[in-house]
């Protein structure tokens, strides 16, 4: 196979083309690139050595597959050909590649009723991406398209994984009883079929909430309960994201070491299937663990590695957190200027990107920067509107935890 073509398109060129064809497209790719050196290659063997790939060459090694494949391939063929490259480029973190990809699927079957199944499919995929990306009015846009088109064909699951994203959307702005109520009518629909990816997606997403709320037995039932189901498949990805969120339940219990061997499973699972979202997040969770743990240094190197997989991907809401936590690790070492900065910086995106637990979550951290500045009627303000939020959504831990911050003079 070609040097340096990607990994996931190298895999599936078998599967859609003769051997011939197969030679010929790469013999396309070789003639329309120079030769690189060696450096342009790297093993991903240690977590903070792991290397964003540019997306640049996967895009170019794509928009060639794609003309090449639309002149060899039956439509239905070429079809799935697209379908595969969008899951990949979303797994890939290349999120405007899997939007152009799906907004092509959308052009070739929209006036086919046959294949309508395929363009809801697409539209949910859109919506699933601009989610990611905080951009919430194009996402709720084509989730309802998405989810008209599945009501159209009579399809209960389709209509179940729009109902489940929209739960995550709303899990996102804060409001956990809306997404609670998304979350259950997927699960209804989805609880009498075999299918355990969906089960286990929207059981991840439950076990969410539960945490959220501050139920971490009820949390980590619904994660294992994911996991049994993604195991039965084998999704490797999925098994990242439940590895990670079963840490992260271990992080609020004050189990640092637990939670860290979670992140750690969750990061190989990750790296090996070049998950990069989740890879961006595992990194923020071991950044958060360390910083608890006093490891200031590993701490601050697991955020800045994060933030570039954030700002690789454009994920807005993990961007704002990274700073949340850099604001942390500076108050711990009493750097009182550069972590009013980050924190405040934390707080402007999560108020752009409207999402409400974030908020309170940097207005308690705040709270505390500011009663370390002797700044009293800032930090009891900051505390005051973290408590206002965790008491909308009847978070008890939270509560009583900053309740008992109030009453520190």
């Amino acid at each position: 196979m070609a040097e340096n073509l990607n990994k996931s398109i190298s895999e599936v060129l078998p599967d859609f083309f003769s051997k011939n064809q197969v030679d010929e497209f790469i013999s396309i790719y070789r003639s329309s690139v120079e030769k690189k050196s060696s450096e342009d290659t790297y093993q991903e063997i240690k977590q903070l050595e792991y290397k964003v790939e540019s997306g640049l060459t996967y895009r170019y090694q794509m928009d060639l597959l794609i003309t090449f494949s639309s002149t060899k391939l039956p439509r239905e063929k070429f079809l799935s050909l697209l379908l595969y490259l969008s899951q990949v480029s979303i797994t890939n973190g290349e999120f405007l590649a899997a939007i152009d990809i799906n907004a092509k699927i959308i052009s070739l079957t929209e006036d086919d009723k046959d294949l309508t199944d395929l363009a809801a499919n697409a539209n949910l995929l859109i919506g699933e991406i601009y989610s990611r990306q905080a951009n919430w009015q194009f996402s709720f846009d084509y989730i309802n398209k998405a989810l008209a088109l599945f009501e159209m064909i009579n399809d209960v699951k389709g209509v179940a994984k729009c109902e489940n994203l929209l739960g995550t959307i709303y899990g996102d702005f804060g409001d956990v009883q809306k997404a609670i109520e998304n979350f259950e009518s997927a699960l209804s629909k989805s609880d009498n079929e075999k299918n355990y990816s969906d089960l286990g997606k929207i059981e991840i997403n439950l076990g969410v909430v539960n945490s959220i709320k501050g139920l971490f037995d009820e949390a980590l039932v619904y994660f294992k309960r994911a996991l049994i189901n993604y195991q039965k498949v084998n999704d490797k990805k999925r098994m990242a994201e439940i590895h990670q969120n079963i840490g992260m339940v271990y992080s609020k219990k004050g189990d640092y070491r637990y939670a860290i061997n979670e992140f750690d499973e969750s990061l190989a699972l990750s790296i090996e299937t070049n998950y990069l979202q989740s890879i961006g997040i595992v990194y923020l969770s071991k950044a958060f663990a360390y910083s608890k743990m006093d490891d200031f240094s590993i701490a601050n190197a697991f955020a800045d590695k994060s933030l570039e997989v954030a700002h690789k991907i454009n994920d807005k809401l993990t961007v704002a957190e990274v700073y949340k936590i850099k604001g942390i690790i500076q108050l711990k070492v009493k750097n009182y200027i550069l972590s009013e900065n980050y924190l405040q910086t934390s707080l402007r995106l999560n108020k752009e990107t409207n999402n409400q637990l974030n908020q309170a979550e940097t207005y308690q951290e705040l709270g505390l920067l500011y009663r370390e500045m002797n700044k009293v009627v800032e930090s009891k303000e900051c505390f005051n509107l973290a408590l206002d939020y965790f008491k909308k959504i009847n978070s008890q831990p939270d509560i009583t935890h900053i309740e008992n911050l109030l009453k520190i003079k």
